[in-house]
């Protein structure tokens, strides 16, 4: 197996006030005896004390943090990590409650864009943080990825992973049955390959879209594809979502369903696990629309797929670029900070916590996030490390690094209320309503928020 030598860069080279439920940095009675250390490895804490941090998130993954909790316990022994793993969503719900009812984490992940300015009131400032307990990091972190995840002024966290959408995970050991040898790269191919796929009874793209993140990051992206650009001017107040860039993509998104592109009742369908586990990981679907971050199960040695119907039965999986759904076949990919850590406000350590940022951001953590291909290091000083090991594994990699490098702008939008009316507006039109007619209703929340 060929040791792949040089950094992953699938994504950019890129350069409510409420106190937690066990404020930041809660001690123990006994003590342990006092590490020295740094971040690259000794072993080193706080003190004698020993602390206690929560962190929320969805990522890690669980077979991630297995490995992470035991590299950071190690290096810091003082310091330990209560770590509570929810899907995307349900993370998301879980947060909102939580925070609201004063039994929030000191540590959790947030997304760049609506999330990031929801929260941004209730963290500490990163950018503060860091230069206090990060000595030279803003020659270390992308400062691309820092200012994405920025509001105003304040660093709301520290950037962890970039990605980007859209992107296919494919099986094709499941192509090859139906007749299928080369990829779809138009539309009109990937319909007529719909055809072929559901013929031999497999779903043709397994989507998630009963997920807003999917949707919103779909809707984003696929209207670079008919104008460049426009979105972030329609948010920005420059021009209208009536306009007709708008209504390809919305009917464009229409077709996606009317075409049987995606899988029946796909309203209704969660990401995870719905439509990876039961469907493309359980050999139902020939594709699963996802992003960059989803590379890893291309490698037939990565625990996330072990068990799995696709491993137990050896099948070969690539990842490739979702085919444009403009007529012009304009690829336009999007971009960004797929994670950030933020720290509580009211945390008590927050130095304890500043060694578990770093630890993410530009040690053992963020090495182990890059060899699992979950996303592109934001850190200049950590480089892919695994190992090269599946038929199609660099071919895809080659693939969505170009396209994810290229990208034209950021995944999200910064508005939640707009990004909430473009949501609502997608799932209307998915079931059949005039994309027009659900844009003005977008249009009109734009229009409320100047």
């Amino acid at each position: 197996m060929k040791k792949m030598k040089r950094a992953l860069a699938l994504g950019l080279a890129m350069s409510l006030a409420l106190s937690s439920l066990a404020g930041c940095g809660s001690k123990a009675t006994e003590s342990t005896s006092e590490a020295a250390g740094t971040s690259t490895g000794e072993a080193a804490s706080t003190g004698d004390e020993q602390v206690t941090l929560t962190f929320w998130s969805w990522l890690p993954t669980t077979i991630q943090w297995e490995e992470m909790v035991v590299a950071f316990e190690e290096q810091y022994p003082n310091i330990k990590i209560d770590y509570t793993r929810t899907e995307q969503d349900d993370f998301m719900e879980k947060l909102q409650v939580a925070m609201a009812s004063g039994t929030g984490p000191d540590l959790f992940g947030l997304s760049t864009g609506t999330m990031a300015t929801q929260y941004a009131p209730f963290v500490m400032d990163m950018s503060e943080l860091a230069d206090q307990y990060m000595p030279g990091w803003q020659d270390i972190i992308s400062s691309t990825a820092v200012d994405q995840c920025k509001v105003d002024d304040t660093l709301v966290g520290m950037p962890l992973l970039v990605a980007g959408m859209t992107d296919l995970l494919y099986n094709q050991t499941i192509l090859e049955e139906c007749g299928i040898t080369e990829l779809p790269r138009t539309y009109e191919e990937l319909k007529a390959d719909a055809e072929l796929i559901k013929a031999k009874g497999y779903i043709p793209v397994a989507v998630g879209a009963a997920d807003d993140w999917v949707n919103s990051d779909l809707f984003v992206q696929v209207s670079n594809q008919f104008e460049e650009g426009a979105v972030y001017e329609a948010e920005a107040g420059e021009r209208s979502f009536t306009d007709q860039c708008f209504v390809d993509t919305m009917t464009a998104w229409q077709k996606l369903f009317t075409d049987g592109i995606f899988e029946d009742g796909a309203l209704g369908v969660n990401t995870y696990p719905d439509a990876r586990d039961q469907y493309f990981f359980n050999r139902k679907a020939a594709f699963f629309l996802t992003g960059s971050w989803h590379l890893g199960p291309i490698s037939p040695s990565n625990t996330e797929i072990q068990g799995t119907e696709i491993a137990n039965r050896g099948d070969v999986i690539g990842m490739c670029v979702m085919p444009s759904l403009s007529p012009s076949g304009t690829l336009c990919g999007t971009a960004g900070v797929d994670t950030m850590i933020a720290v509580n406000k009211d945390c008590e350590n927050a130095e304890a916590a500043m060694k578990f940022v770093e630890f993410m951001a530009n040690g053992t953590g963020q090495q182990i996030y890059v060899d699992y291909l979950q996303g592109a290091p934001v850190s200049n000083q950590i480089t892919y490390q695994g190992e090269v090991d599946g038929k199609l594994q660099q071919q895809s990699i080659d693939e969505v690094n170009s396209y994810v490098s290229n990208a034209v702008g950021n995944r999200k939008l910064q508005n939640s209320e707009l990004e909430t009316a473009i949501v609502v507006a997608m799932q209307n039109v998915a079931a059949g309503s005039d994309p027009l007619t659900e844009l003005q209703t977008v249009q009109d929340v734009a229009e409320s928020l100047r």
